[in-house]
């Protein structure tokens, strides 16, 4: 049975091939607790040396960045030959999540929610770089979107010292998402910052593939953080900052956390399935008792109106806002644009 002092384990949060994180409480005194995450090797690997090796480097790469959109490690527990990570515990969603979801959702992602994620990432990344640090692992299920609307970078369990790739070492290719590593990387090169460079590029692929419609300037952005040659890509992730704030401002793209967050819950409020009652249960219902099936909710996409941004996507059930003056107001100014 796992025991970690001073601490009560609560739930499985999440079990990969090498380790697993759970949802835990720190105990203190007088009833004092904290909600943390703690992540531990596997029964198997935590007997490897090799893998108890790594996962030791993981905790002190983690703990070497102070940034707030990188998960924050707490500290290093050691008991009864196993070791535990205790980090900060994010309330949130994947990206590989919401991905998912937006699949569901039949919406795409409005613009200025995408860029406010990817710059999230773009900064937490760039603290990482300063530590000395390449993440090489930046992907859907190592990005977590915060229910306050913040992305934080999670998992350091790739991450290697910039100073240490003058040698050929990478991890092996099949623990790699094709999508989103470098063909640097793939390739089994040395690589630098700019390999979490073609890493942003996909995940705003990702989260922006139709771009038809929108400025050149955004398309240009994703083709150069793509661009397989690694001389002719953002040279690091603060430039690649840079790109993204300005074309925000030109377009009017910039948006605050709340907002995304009002998104997101949306999204996710929207494509979770409702639970339906048994229909043994149902049997014994009269049918006047029975819930009336719902009527289906169309939702209200809106675009900046005539008085400046008015939730650009911003998705409102309209059955909900009929009484809403406010929201009526909103509605007559996207009819009257």
């Amino acid at each position: 049975m796992l025991h970690v002092p001073e601490h009560q384990l609560d739930t499985l949060l999440h079990r990969g091939t090498t380790a697993e994180v759970w949802r835990a409480t720190r105990l203190g005194p007088n009833g004092f607790t904290v909600p943390v995450a703690l992540k531990t090797l596997n029964d198997t690997c935590a007997a490897a040396p090799e893998q108890v090796r790594n996962f030791l480097k993981e905790a002190r790469a983690a703990s070497s960045v102070q940034h707030p959109n990188v998960v924050q490690v707490r500290e290093l527990i050691f008991d009864r030959n196993r070791y535990w990570i205790s980090m900060e515990l994010i309330s949130g969603w994947s990206v590989r999540a919401l991905l998912l979801a937006l699949e569901s959702f039949m919406q795409p992602m409005p613009i200025p929610v995408a860029l406010s994620l990817v710059r999230d990432a773009v900064r937490g990344l760039h603290a990482i770089h300063e530590a000395g640090l390449v993440h090489r692992n930046v992907a859907p299920d190592n990005l977590m979107v915060a229910s306050t609307g913040h992305l934080m970078v999670l998992d350091f369990g790739l991450a290697n010292w910039q100073h240490t790739q003058r040698i050929r070492f990478t991890p092996p290719v099949e623990v790699l998402d094709p999508v989103y590593s470098s063909p640097d990387l793939r390739a089994r090169l040395p690589v630098d910052a700019r390999t979490d460079v073609f890493s942003l590029g996909a995940l705003l692929d990702q989260l922006i593939p139709q771009r038809s419609d929108t400025p050149v300037a955004l398309d240009a952005i994703i083709r150069r953080a793509l661009d397989v040659d690694v001389t002719r890509r953002f040279p690091s992730a603060q430039a690649l900052e840079v790109a993204i704030d300005l074309v925000s401002i030109r377009e009017g793209w910039m948006v605050p956390p709340s907002y995304v967050s009002a998104y997101l819950n949306d999204v996710f409020r929207s494509t979770s399935p409702a639970m339906p009652r048994p229909a043994s249960e149902l049997d014994h219902v009269a049918p006047a008792e029975r819930e009336p099936p719902m009527a289906p909710i169309h939702r209200a996409v809106l675009p900046r109106g005539r008085h400046g941004m008015v939730g650009v996507g911003a998705m409102q059930p309209i059955a909900l806002a009929k009484n809403d003056p406010a929201w009526q107001d909103l509605l007559l100014d996207v009819d009257d644009d």
